[in-house]
């Protein structure tokens, strides 16, 4: 059955219950993230159309029938989507356009084969030559993480930061553009251990704004 309702992985369908249905439809895993106007959740999709889609959700505040947020794959490219349905872990999502669905499932952003990032905003440290230097984290993956830091790095130099539910994490410095420094880690998560703490993750950003004191901004800090 071409649908993306519930009723599409459940066996049966709820009455009254909305349905999405797109003879294009395809299975698919592939990773995301939801974007908000205050914060960002991975996601992972699990069916396509041109004009729907299906999503398991990692925390992700979405109810039914809200609009105006985004989803956003690793290369770049943003969809405006609004929720059809939620149930548990999963969500039904539409597109605010019809798209090319082999275009949605290919990668054709400007940033091929990038994990998915989340913004947050982190206070953290990073021990290195002795030394314990205060950073702020900006992006999160399971792959690297972005900061922010007064102190200077080095390419290629290896780094030990602090990251808020997961701990210490052994790193190297991959790209820099002072204050702006690239982490890659040395063991890498899987997309699913970064998903499951990004709810958390958010939590703490949002709090660390609201105390009035967010990280320095680039510009700030060149200055």
């Amino acid at each position: 059955m071409n649908d993306l309702s519930p009723s599409q992985f459940n066996g049966h369908r709820v009455v009254g219950e909305p349905s999405v249905r797109d003879p294009q439809r395809i299975p698919i895993i592939r990773t995301a993230k939801l974007v908000f106007s205050d914060a960002e959740y991975p996601c992972v999709l699990r069916d396509i159309s041109g004009s729907a889609l299906r999503v398991k959700l990692y925390g992700a505040p979405v109810e039914e029938g809200a609009s105006s947020f985004h989803l956003e794959f690793g290369d770049g490219d943003r969809f405006e989507v609004s929720a059809i349905w939620v149930r548990d872990d999963q969500a039904g999502l539409s597109f605010a356009k019809e798209n090319d669905l082999m275009a949605l499932i290919g990668e054709h952003g400007p940033f091929r084969k990038r994990a998915i990032r989340i913004s947050v905003e982190l206070p953290s440290s990073i021990k290195s030559l002795g030394l314990m230097i205060d950073v702020h984290i900006r992006d999160l993956s399971h792959e690297g993480a972005q900061i922010l830091s007064e102190t200077m790095f080095s390419m290629d130099q290896q780094v030990r930061i602090q990251i808020p539910r997961l701990g210490e994490v052994y790193a190297k410095v991959r790209w820099r553009q002072h204050p702006s420094y690239g982490l890659a880690f040395v063991e890498t998560f899987r997309f699913d251990q970064i998903a499951a703490v990004a709810s958390d993750l958010q939590a703490l950003s949002r709090e660390w704004r609201k105390e009035g004191t967010p990280g320095p901004r680039p510009d700030d800090m060149a200055a």
